[in-house]
């Protein structure tokens, strides 16, 4: 079908895809926001890396003194060397936690515990102070599923994760991502902006020797100033430090200190002390379905390009599922993957969460558009958010306000356009920042508009055997078990619609047409027009449709006279035509 265009070329109008076409309003209701972090806030984490006996015998004491906690970022292969030296590739010379102290450090502490890999070794690079040949992919694969595995078998569910060395590369992120819920550098020393990206947490590295207890509280000032996060790294917490920051330590009278001062910023309310997981941007009332794609694109969710946007079941997605996901691949045209439509509040800010792995990209970009229509269904605007124009893996984030009071109902349009580019999509979220009040809809004055009752209540038709009760699921994906199977015949056959009261003043009626076959002819919508006593006095011809596909038929009707009362709809099929179509959700409002 020909598809209307907005703005750029690139941006299509989600009514093409009809996967989520809302044909009548959705419901009234108030919807309850559950987001942790609603807005950018200020926010401290005490992060600690390898899992050594100091992290519970200093760090974890000192910081519960000022009512605060951490996250230990454990190795699991050394859990349990207890003497010196010991073979943990990332300190022989450093006594580590047994498992039931690791246990204790998490349930008497507070504490989170994340993944820091089984042994210390680099995940993307060799040599320089790795080890000497790279790790294959099963290798690297291998380092995340062991450490969570035996993380898990001692009762610890661990999401988040720290690469040794903060060393990684595309290939270890995406990786990363099936198994974990964060990722935290090392390298990567910098803030993070609300509503962060949990697969590249910055961090500020603490050294002795390197890093003085004034930097670390401007560190905290700053957060608090910008309402960004702040992720502190340590690794030794010690009494009495090596002054060489390639030794890794900080004085635990540093520590203290710098506890002390967070502790009467989160007192008067200027920040959280949060544990990692804790800091990421999370929510359990997402508006999308089916947005984990475990039944591939389904519940609403289509594409104008079934060839080069598909499901895949290829383990390429996203914690907690990574099986699923959608596959983008850049074609000869911009290719497009739309979102149901769903019910937003012009009050009220939302927040796209997605996780996206541009694993190859030549040129171009996937960029992410929202189309926003009105209480009948009418596109009114637009919105382009967000565009990946590189090869990369994120978890992105993204904010979204309804362009005006007009907006009812939004859909999410995700663009593939360029060359080269390989791409997987999942866990696509759109969540509330607070309570969202939804505007009643307007009344559907069709009855029976779905035809879950047949060919009845009113609607009925001059040739039986051009429309058909059909209750084969060919419908509008919404409700597709009913139908009328329009089935030309030799001659012109026709569908009336019950009557519907009007009035002087505008209409919007809507409906979902899918023509699967045609050599000529037409499926056309006319309106007639009756007066008060029921006689036909004038009728409006609005529109043909010849296309192969799935559509949506949107009509605009005002009564061409006072006289009129009542009006109906009509919709024909020409004789020996040949067409084969599928005819539901009729909707008729008063605009």
């Amino acid at each position: 079908m020909t598809s209307i265009r907005h703005k750029s070329a690139k941006f299509v109008t989600a009514a093409v895809a009809l996967g989520g076409i809302v044909t009548a309003p959705l419901g009234l209701g108030l919807a309850h926001g559950a987001v942790n972090i609603p807005e950018p806030t200020a926010q401290v984490s005490f992060t600690f890396d390898d899992g050594p006996l100091n992290s519970l015998t200093e760090a974890a004491p000192t910081l519960q003194k000022h009512g605060l906690t951490g996250t230990n970022y454990v190795i699991t292969d050394c859990v349990g060397m207890t003497s010196v030296p010991n073979d943990c590739r990332a300190n022989g010379n450093r006594v580590y936690m047994t498992w039931d102290q690791i246990a204790q450090l998490q349930s008497q502490y507070g504490w989170e515990i994340g993944s820091h890999g089984t042994d210390h070794q680099c995940l993307a690079s060799s040599g320089h102070g790795c080890q000497p040949e790279k790790l294959t992919a099963e290798q690297v694969e291998a380092q995340m599923a062991e450490s969570r595995s035996a993380l898990a078998a001692h009762g610890i569910t661990a999401t988040a994760f720290a690469p040794p060395y903060g060393d990684y590369d595309h290939t270890v992120m995406a990786k990363a991502a099936t198994y974990y819920s964060s990722m935290r550098g090392f390298r990567d020393e910098n803030v993070n902006h609300w509503p962060f990206s949990d697969y590249l947490l910055n961090n500020v590295g603490v050294q002795e020797g390197r890093t003085t207890v004034a930097t670390l509280k401007a560190k905290v000032d700053e957060a608090i100033e910008n309402k960004t996060w702040t992720v502190f790294t340590f690794h030794d917490i010690v009494p009495e430090p090596s002054g060489n920051p390639y030794d890794y330590q900080f004085a635990t009278a540093e520590l203290d200190e710098l506890a002390a001062y967070v502790k009467t910023k989160v007192d008067a309310g200027l920040i959280k002390n949060v544990n990692v997981s804790d800091g990421l941007v999370t929510g359990t009332a997402n508006k999308l379905p089916g947005a984990s794609f475990t039944a591939g694109l389904s519940e609403g969710w289509s594409t104008d390009s079934d060839r080069t946007i598909t499901a895949d079941g290829g383990g390429n997605g996203s914690y907690p599922d990574p099986r699923h996901s959608v596959k983008l691949v850049s074609g000869t045209a911009p290719s497009h993957l739309f979102s149901p439509r769903v019910p937003v509040s012009p009050e009220t800010n939302y927040l796209f969460k997605s996780f996206l792995n541009v694993s190859k990209l030549e040129s171009g970009e996937v960029a992410f558009y929202v189309d926003e229509y009105n209480s009948v269904g009418d596109w009114i605007s637009g919105q382009y958010l967000k565009a990946e124009t590189s090869r990369w893996v994120q978890e992105l984030n993204f904010p979204y306000t309804p362009s005006s009071q007009d907006v009812a109902t939004t859909s999410l349009q995700v663009i593939v356009e360029g060359t080269g580019i390989t791409a997987y999509l999942d866990n696509v979220e759109l969540l509330a920042l607070g309570n969202e009040v939804l505007p009643p809809p307007p009344t559907n004055l069709m009855t029976n508009g779905t035809f879950d009752a047949g060919i009845s209540e009113g609607w009925d038709t001059d040739s039986p055997e051009a429309f058909l009760a059909d209750s084969a699921d060919n419908g509008a994906p919404s409700n597709p078990e009913n139908s009328v199977k329009v089935q030309a015949t030799a001659d012109s056959a026709h569908l009336r619609s019950p009557q519907v009261d009007v009035s002087q003043g505008d209409y919007t009626l809507a409906a979902y047409l899918n023509i699967t076959r045609r050599t000529a002819g037409e499926v056309g919508f006319y309106i007639d027009e009756y007066d008060a006593e029921g006689t036909w006095v004038s009728g409006q011809w609005k529109r043909a449709s010849t296309e192969l596909g799935a559509s949506r038929i949107d009509l605009r009707y005002s009564p061409s006279s006072p006289t009129v009362a009542m009006a109906s709809l009509q919709v024909y099929a020409t004789g020996g035509s040949d067409i084969v179509a599928y005819l539901d959700d009729v909707g008729w409002w008063r605009s």
